[in-house]
């Protein structure tokens, strides 16, 4: 890129020739920040006022393995940069325009970087690089433009910054089509911020920062697009979304909800994280499809889950099972049986979660399995008891349940819930462990 001589580029790749386009002193600050994780100032806020300087620069960069490259230039940038794992992390600002969140943005660029890393799969390219630019966000191999600092949600520019350096997985690494599977880039991506958040701000959502990714406000959104008759099914190409206002929620939101439930409620924490990991270790560099998504998947669960992509990747049908009566009845050997009668007042089939509440005080936790539901709308659970039942819950952790009628899903004086808590609580496991 050949820009006036004044100004300051940053971009996807390498700089392949700093001594052309650098001061010694800019050089030696730059040698220093990828030996640390300090952050360090390669222009300072004084160095960073505009200056006339006659005649141009080349700036080269080199990018291997990209799908894409993209840069910035301005003559005011301040530039501030850190390492982990060995890989340069930079922030590319301008004062006063990006506000002072923008003063630990490598430093948020570290932290995702880092965690991503650990989490899914080790960051392939040497650098990573975040420029302030208009609101929003945009990704790119490398690099990523996020938005100004917003006043009114503090922690807006990490959450931005999180999210975009995020697709440096989805869809850099595992170079998935967006145009035509949305929930794949966008979706996934908007899964893993949670992780990252939740590792960065603590377990209680209540306490992040306003805006943040947790299941509760992506379920939200879902339930009010889907209310108002605008919702879609997740395999549909995004221009063809009925209502092109929907596009944060069905492209972000309900994947978030929908593979938070699938890795909490069906297949299990351990299982949904070591799938995601071999996702990404059989598809780097390659361009999978939803069904590729889906084998890995099951070949790690060892779960047939076709009922799960039908009902919410192809359909726009919500969850809804409720509990219809509950009695208690003598057995022919003295013991006493529950009979649970459970209705599906939609085609989405789950795995069930109840809670019984007992006359002696006592509560007692049963799940069963997706298979209930093979013969029709209804099923009634047998369930031995040591007392009368009095009550009766389902979904005792609502904490990513999709269920979106929860006015029938007790009975009863029914058992307390579980405490609210985040859906990604213990988080995933670091695939090794940071430096």
């Amino acid at each position: 890129m050949t820009v006036p001589a004044g100004y300051t580029v940053a971009g996807s790749g390498v700089l392949e020739n700093p001594a052309d386009v650098l001061t010694a002193t800019e050089r030696q600050r730059l040698a220093k920040a990828i030996t640390t994780k300090d952050v360090v100032q390669i222009i300072t806020p004084t160095e960073a006022a505009p200056k006339v300087t006659a005649g141009t620069k080349t700036w080269r960069f080199r990018a291997r393995n990209v799908r894409d490259v993209a840069w910035a230039g301005a003559p005011d940038f301040r530039w501030d940069a850190t390492s982990v794992h060995g890989i340069l992390c930079q922030a590319y600002y301008e004062e006063p325009k990006a506000g002072a969140e923008w003063e630990q943005a490598a430093e948020n660029t570290q932290w995702t970087i880092g965690t991503y890393s650990e989490l899914l799969y080790p960051f392939p390219y040497p650098q990573a690089t975040a420029v302030a630019g208009p609101v929003g966000g945009m990704e790119y191999p490398m690099f990523v433009m996020d938005g100004y600092t917003n006043a009114e949600l503090p922690g807006d520019v990490f959450r931005t910054n999180d999210h975009e350096h995020g697709h440096e997985w989805f869809p850099m690494i595992v170079g998935s089509n967006e145009r035509r599977y949305a929930w794949m880039d966008e979706g996934i991506n908007t899964y893993i911020n949670a992780f990252s958040q939740e590792r960065r701000y603590g377990s209680d959502p209540t306490q992040w920062p306003r805006g943040m990714s947790n299941f509760f406000a992506f379920l939200g959104d879902w339930y009010a697009a889907n209310k108002a008759g605008i919702d879609n099914p997740l395999m549909n190409r995004p221009d063809h979304f009925a209502d092109q206002d929907v596009l944060g929620v069905e492209g972000y939101q309900k994947p978030g909800a929908v593979l938070l439930a699938l890795r909490d409620h069906v297949v299990g924490a351990e299982s949904m994280d070591r799938a995601m990991r071999e996702y990404v270790h059989r598809w780097a560099f390659k361009h999978p499809t939803p069904g590729d998504f889906f084998r890995t998947v099951e070949n790690v669960a060892g779960k047939d889950l076709s009922w799960f992509w039908r009902s919410f990747f192809y359909t726009t049908d919500v969850l809804d099972i409720g509990i219809d009566s509950v009695n208690t009845k003598p057995a022919d050997d003295g013991r006493l049986i529950a009979s649970v009668q459970l209705q599906r007042h939609t085609s989405v089939v789950f795995p069930v979660e109840l809670r019984l509440a007992l006359a002696d005080g006592s509560t007692k936790d049963i799940t069963l399995p997706v298979d209930i539901w093979s013969r029709g709308m209804t099923f009634t659970a047998e369930i031995p008891v040591s007392a009368e039942v009095k009550g009766a819950r389902l979904w005792p952790d609502r904490s990513s349940i999709p269920d979106m009628n929860p006015k029938n899903d007790t009975w009863g004086t029914p058992p307390a819930g579980d405490p609210p808590h985040p859906a990604t609580v213990g988080g995933l496991a670091p695939v090794f462990s940071a430096r």
